[in-house]
C-alpha cells in the first residue's frame, strides 16, 4: 500500500470516528465475540472511561465475569445466526444509575461472506418503557372501570358502528356483544327518535350540548330512560366515539313518587328556578288555596303575581334560602287572588333534577291556628281582667265584740261597712233591724204597737 493510499485510509477512519462521536447514541464495534473494536464518546461516557481504555480490550478485562459472559453469549448469537440481534438489557452507568438499554448488534461481512466485525448501538429506553408501562396500566385500569361500571358504555368507530360494549350494555339492552358489534350506535335508540338523536349528537360534538336525554330501546322493544354523554377518543390506537348512558329508571321512579307526593300534598308546594325564582311548577293545594290557575303562576315570580303581603320580608327570606340552601318554619303573610291575607309557615330547600338545581318551597296555612291563638289570647286577657276585679275576704278578721269595728292590716279600727266595702265589691244601703229599733226608738215602737192593736 503506497503512502497516498494509507493517508486516505487514515483520513477515512478519522472521519468515521468524528461521525461516531457526533451521534447521541452509544456505538461500538466488536472485532470478535470477545473483543471491543472502536467505540464512540457516548459509549465511553456511559462506562465512565476514556475511549482508549476501552478500544481493542477484551470484554472480560472491562466487565465482571458474569456480565462479560452475557455479552459474549449475545455476540455469539449474531455470529451463529448471521442476523441482526436486538435485545434489552439493564446496565449500570458510571454514576451507579441503572438504565434499560435497547442494544442492536448487526454483523458486517467481508467479500468471502464471513463476519468481519459486529456493529453495535444502544439507546436508553428506561423512560419510554416506564411511560409505556404506565400507559398500559392506565389502559387496563380504564378497561377495568368500563367493565365494572353500572353505566351502559359503547364505543364506536368514526362511522358510528359499535366496536366495543361493556357487559352492562348486554344486561340492560338484551343484545349479546357479538350482536352489538353488527349495529350502529344510533340503532340503540327507538326509530321514532333516531333523527332527533342524530341532531342532538351533532350539537354535542360541536359543544352546543353536553347530554342527550333520549331513551334507548331493549331488544324486546322496552324503552329504557337514560341520559347519554359522548366524546371522541382513542381505542386500541384508533379514533373512536365513546358513549356512556346512565340508566334513569330508578331516578324516574323516584321522580314519579316525588310528583305524586307533590301533587297530593295538602301543604302549598312550589318549584322555582335558580337564581331568578320563576315558578316552574306548583301543586294543586297551591292553586286551590290561593285561587289561581296554573297559567297565571307558571313562568312568573311571586313578586310579579303579588302573592306576598310584605315584599321586603319575602326578599330577605329568599336571600337566606339562596345563601344557606334551606329555610325552616319561617312565617310570612301571603295574599290570595281575592285579596285575603293568609298566614303561612314556610320551609324550603334546593333540589336537583338532571343536573339542574331548583328551589323547593313548602307553605303550611296556619291562618286558622293564628286566629285561634289570637282568640285564645283575647279570652285569657279578659279572664285576667275579670280576675283582677274580683276581691274576697280571707283569713281571720279582728272585730270588736262591743262596737263591731274591724281592725285592718295596718292596726287601725274602722267601721265594718267601710272595711267590707274596701275589700269586696259590695256596697251598703243603711237600714235598722227590729231589735235595734226597739232599743234605740222605744217610744216610736210603742206607738206603732198601739196603733196596731188599737
Amino acid at each position: 500500500m503506497n503512502d497516498e493510499r494509507f493517508q486516505d485510509l487514515q483520513g477515512l477512519v478519522k472521519q468515521q470516528s468524528l461521525m461516531m462521536d457526533s451521534v447521541p447514541i452509544q456505538m461500538w464495534f466488536l472485532t470478535d465475540i470477545f473483543t471491543y473494536g472502536r467505540v464512540n464518546q457516548c459509549h465511553a461516557d456511559f462506562m465512565g472511561m476514556r475511549k482508549q481504555a476501552i478500544e481493542f480490550k477484551a470484554l472480560r478485562y472491562l466487565f465482571p465475569a458474569d456480565v462479560a459472559a452475557l455479552c459474549e453469549q449475545s455476540n455469539r448469537q449474531v455470529l451463529e445466526t448471521r442476523n441482526t440481534v436486538v435485545s434489552e438489557e439493564w446496565l449500570t452507568d458510571s454514576n451507579g444509575v441503572r438504565h434499560l438499554l435497547e442494544i442492536t448488534k448487526t454483523p458486517k461481512f467481508d467479500n468471502n461472506g464471513s463476519v468481519q466485525y459486529i456493529v453495535c448501538c444502544a439507546i436508553i429506553i428506561t423512560e419510554q418503557r416506564s411511560a409505556a408501562a404506565a400507559l398500559k396500566q392506565h389502559e387496563e385500569n380504564f378497561r377495568s372501570f368500563i367493565e365494572k361500571t353500572s353505566d351502559i358504555v359503547v364505543i364506536g368507530n368514526c362511522d358510528g358502528k359499535i366496536i366495543y360494549s361493556n357487559p352492562v350494555t348486554s344486561d340492560k339492552l338484551g343484545y349479546s356483544s357479538d350482536e352489538l358489534r353488527t349495529i350502529q350506535i344510533l340503532d340503540l335508540h327507538p326509530k321514532s327518535v333516531q333523527q332527533e338523536a342524530t341532531s342532538i349528537l351533532t350539537d354535542m360534538f360541536t359543544g352546543k350540548r353536553t347530554t342527550c336525554p333520549l331513551p334507548l330501546m331493549h331488544k324486546n322493544g322496552t324503552i329504557l330512560p337514560v341520559e347519554t354523554r359522548v366524546w371522541f377518543g382513542k381505542w386500541n390506537g384508533a379514533d373512536c366515539i365513546y358513549g356512556v348512558s346512565q340508566d334513569l329508571g330508578r331516578e324516574q321512579e323516584a321522580l314519579q313518587k316525588f310528583d305524586k307526593l307533590f301533587r297530593m300534598n295538602p301543604a302549598l308546594m312550589a318549584v322555582s328556578s335558580i337564581p331568578d325564582r320563576i315558578f316552574t311548577d306548583v301543586n294543586d293545594a297551591f292553586l286551590r288555596i290561593l285561587g289561581y290557575s296554573a297559567d297565571e303562576i307558571i313562568g312568573k315570580t311571586g313578586s310579579e303575581i303579588g302573592i306576598f303581603a310584605n315584599e321586603e320580608e319575602q326578599e330577605r327570606v329568599a336571600n337566606t334560602l339562596a345563601c344557606y340552601g334551606n329555610i325552616h318554619e319561617v312565617e310570612l303573610k301571603v295574599k290570595t287572588k281575592a285579596g285575603v291575607v293568609l298566614d303561612g309557615l314556610f320551609s324550603g330547600d334546593i333540589i336537583e333534577s338532571q343536573g339542574v338545581k331548583y328551589y323547593l318551597t313548602v307553605m303550611i296555612d296556619i291562618t286558622e291556628r293564628k286566629q285561634a291563638e289570637a282568640e285564645r289570647q283575647h279570652t285569657i286577657k279578659e279572664l285576667r281582667h275579670a280576675l283582677n276585679e274580683i276581691k274576697t275576704l280571707r283569713g281571720i278578721v279582728p272585730i270588736c265584740a262591743s262596737c263591731k269595728k274591724i281592725r285592718d292590716d295596718k292596726g287601725y279600727w274602722e267601721q265594718v261597712e267601710a272595711y267590707v266595702a274596701k275589700h269586696t265589691e259590695a256596697h251598703f244601703s243603711h237600714g235598722i233591724c227590729p231589735e235595734c229599733m226597739t232599743k234605740l226608738y222605744p217610744e216610736f215602737c210603742k206607738k206603732k204597737d198601739i196603733g196596731i192593736t188599737g
